[in-house]
């Protein structure tokens, strides 16, 4: 594969990363007025996340066995092609039984078959010298073709009369895509990502999950990514507050929901990286900068007045926490290497630590739903946003002590001296 097919191979596939689980999350940006285009209630549609969610974690252990077994090109096309089927579902029949298996499936073919498969694709496109300008353009195409796409479908929300109809178009928009970018991949990429696995292994197996579970590095910064990972996951469930809390419009609050959470995937990531290179050196330091920061601005929001007089100041708590948030997720796994695990270790602590790490997709969408309730279906709240604020506050403060406590972990072993195979978390 050369020339102009291989770049072009290389364009696809970093567009589809902006497309494969956009449905999944969409969210992030349309939170309201995605469920009422699949005509759930917000309890129901927070249920299915939860269940989206659980069996996500599960597939990102099982993806190892089929990149084990399988060519990434025979994966990545059949992880969009049933992405696509499943979202282009939620368009022609919506409702709770066809949303919950729509999703189910998405889980699957983005966490078992696409992503991995991804992962090994972008690599094969050039040798240990160039992955991460290979993986950094991945992340910064990914970003920009989720801001466009997204920018799109906050203009078709703000301008027509009923959003829910503009939120099915995006659906609709996104699973046309998946296919099509799964039919163009199948004739252009080729090479090593058409080649079945050799002798690499990516399966883990029992003795690597169990000498992960007694190395303290797994709990330690599995910990501290889950905590941060709290604050990311229900970032989504600031659109309703600012709506209706401090009288945003809908078209607005679509718009601020992109800027939230794709202009600040591909301008915070690399800021997080500058940050640790240059000014902390150390991703447990920055880590634990960015716990403060996130838990300044949701302390704030605990107490500060749901009225459009203060609608700037939650405007800017909520950026300045999506900085903060954007820049962590750039920088997670790089502790893995700098706590100096052996190689042989690696696979199994970062399996089970991100099984750790991504749990809270498992729970919280459904508890922060039944937390705030649905002010249109007339569901009442439980605790309302006081108690979404606080229970991230808290979060915080566990992520400020993780983060001191890996820091003071690490400064405790001599350098250059490997961690021990298996230690117990102290």
């Amino acid at each position: 594969m050369r020339g102009t097919r291989r770049r072009l191979s290389y364009l696809l596939l970093c567009i589809s990363g902006g497309v494969v689980f956009q449905v999944a999350y969409i969210r992030f940006v349309f939170l309201e007025p995605t469920y009422h285009a699949l005509g759930l209630t917000a309890q129901e549609y927070g249920d299915i996340m939860s269940v989206f969610g659980a069996v996500a974690a599960v597939m990102y252990f099982v993806g190892g066995w089929f990149a084990d077994r399988f060519s990434p090109r025979t994966l990545v096309v059949s992880g969009l092609l049933i992405t696509g089927i499943a979202d282009l579902s939620l368009t022609v029949a919506p409702g709770y039984g066809t949303v919950l298996a729509a999703h189910i499936a998405m889980a699957f073919a983005g966490m078992a078959l696409y992503w991995p498969a991804l992962v090994k694709a972008i690599g094969s496109f050039g040798g240990a010298e160039r992955q991460g300008r290979l993986f950094g353009f991945l992340e910064a195409i990914r970003g920009l073709a989720s801001t466009l796409i997204s920018g799109l479908g906050a203009l078709l929300i703000g301008s027509l009369l009923a959003p829910a109809t503009g939120v099915r178009m995006l659906i609709a928009l996104y699973g046309g895509m998946s296919l099509v970018t799964a039919v163009a991949l199948w004739y252009t990429l080729r090479g090593q990502a058409d080649r079945p696995p050799g002798g690499e292994r990516s399966a883990l197996s029992l003795r690597q999950l169990a000498a992960a579970a007694r190395n303290r590095y797994t709990w330690l910064l599995g910990g501290s990514i889950m905590l941060m990972y709290c604050f990311y996951t229900t970032l989504g469930y600031f659109s309703p507050l600012l709506q209706h809390n401090f009288g945003l419009t809908a078209g607005l609050i679509g718009v601020l929901g992109v800027v939230r959470s794709y202009v600040f995937q591909f301008v915070a990531g690399p800021l997080g990286g500058f940050g640790v290179d240059k000014l902390t050196h150390s991703t447990p330091r920055f880590l634990r900068l960015a716990f403060a920061g996130a838990t300044v601005c949701v302390a704030v929001l605990v107490f500060l007045p749901g009225t459009p007089a203060l609608s700037w100041a939650a405007l800017t708590l909520m950026f300045v926490l999506s900085l903060m948030v954007f820049a962590s997720r750039g920088v997670y796994w790089a502790s893995i290497t700098e706590a100096r695990i052996p190689a042989e270790q690696r696979g199994g602590v970062i399996g089970l630590a991100s099984g750790l790490a991504y749990l809270p997709d498992a729970f919280l969408p459904g508890l922060v739903a039944w937390w705030i309730g649905d002010p249109a279906t007339g569901t009442a709240a439980h605790g309302g946003y006081g108690t979404l604020f606080g229970f991230l506050t808290v979060a915080g403060v566990l992520g400020l002590v993780l983060t001191t406590v890996t820091l003071r972990v690490q400064r405790r072993e001599p350098a250059g001296q490997p961690q021990p195979r298996a230690t117990a978390l102290t």
